[in-house]
């Protein structure tokens, strides 16, 4: 019955935000899973309420070369926001975002006490006389873009959405100066053709989702911003959340050649030496199409990632930035559990248009 009331007030609260001219339409899936679509309004998340406002900042040009430094004047120009995270090690980042009529601009920073740059790496282990796969894990951190159906900041929501990833590795994306572009999906259920893996989800109680939407299909306007069309979401939350992530157009398994480990013994100068398992493989197509570079100095990491605005392959889950497009971020440090990353909450990316850089100058 709680539940019940919360979403009868919520619908009751859209209906009466909205504009006269906007049209509200609710669609009932079953007894507790609807959808509210609301369109034609010109709209802002309720003064982001419910999340935390990322500024991407306007530029004609850029010169930025991505190498993790983010030393180049333009990115003195970017509002830089501090977003809290939760659950993992790391307790906040701190993110800049510009953009042109041609590509967008990501720098991530947080602090990192250790550069960890090995993955599994091979390791001489003195009772079995031979290299074995070592523990160290790689830092990394993952952008989180809402794509194809309702979104979720959290990759362990408890119900099915899917999400665009952008996840760069320092040992197995870094040397390429790439990110991992990746189709996401976070199941309410097991699904033995996808094999997700299980995790315990993070929400204990219902609550909307929303999925913000393009009202046509041409490209952003920086000079006009157009309604921006929605739906809310509501589904129940399940107990245990499937998590799985595949690279746009291909395999997992072929982002990373796989290195045999050493034959021969070491001597007493090198048995503390480690011996990469896994070289990077440069991507292209649609698992290519996210630049990234790391930098660590001074107990910080500084992330820089870099996209077109619009994907040739232009897929459901490349995503397609609107005036307002809902993202996450999840740093991982010394681990590649889903459920041992630390994440942020809801950010709304807020494309300013060109007169406000203007203006604010």
């Amino acid at each position: 019955m709680r539940n019940e009331l919360k979403l009868l007030a919520f619908v009751l609260g859209v209906a009466g935000m909205c504009s006269a001219n906007a049209e509200v339409r609710r669609s009932d899936f079953g007894k507790d899973d609807f959808q509210i679509n609301v369109s034609g309004e010109d709209w802002h998340p309720e003064g982001f309420e419910h999340g935390t406002s990322v500024t991407a900042t306007y530029l004609d040009t850029v010169n930025i070369t991505l190498d993790g430094k983010d030393s180049e004047p333009e990115w003195d120009v970017a509002n830089e926001i501090l977003v809290p995270l939760e659950y993992g090690g790391i307790s906040q980042a701190l993110v800049k975002v510009l953009y042109t009529d041609k590509k967008v601009y990501f720098r991530v920073r947080w602090a990192d006490s250790t550069e960890d740059r090995e993955h599994h790496p091979w390791v001489w282990d003195a009772e079995k006389q031979q290299y074995v796969a070592g523990q160290q894990v790689e830092d990394s951190i993952m952008l989180s873009f809402e794509a194809g159906c309702n979104w979720n900041p959290s990759l362990l929501a408890g119900y099915q959405y899917d999400f665009d990833g952008w996840h760069w590795l320092a040992a197995r994306s870094d040397p390429v100066g790439q990110a991992w572009d990746l189709a996401g999906n976070v199941a309410e259920q097991d699904h033995a053709l996808l094999k997700p893996m299980p995790y315990a989800s993070r929400n204990r109680e219902n609550t909307w989702n929303v999925k913000f939407l393009r009202s046509d299909s041409e490209e952003m306007s920086h000079s006009s911003w157009r309604n921006l069309d929605r739906n809310y979401m509501f589904r129940p939350v399940r107990l245990t959340s499937w998590y799985r992530t595949e690279l746009d157009g291909t395999r997992l398994t072929q982002v990373a050649e796989q290195l045999p480990a050493p034959q021969s013994s070491p001597d007493e100068s090198s048995k503390d030496k480690l011996f990469p398992q896994f070289k990077p493989v440069r991507l292209d197509g649609d698992a290519g199409e996210i630049a990234a570079k790391g930098h660590w100095q001074d107990g910080y990491w500084t992330v820089e990632f870099s996209r077109d605005l619009m994907t040739p392959a232009s897929t459901a889950t490349d995503t397609e930035f609107t005036r307002l497009t809902q993202f996450s971020i999840h740093v991982f440090d010394r681990t590649e559990r889903i459920d041992e990353g630390s994440e942020s909450a809801r950010l709304f990316l807020e494309f300013l248009p060109e007169e406000q850089q203007l203006a604010k100058e």
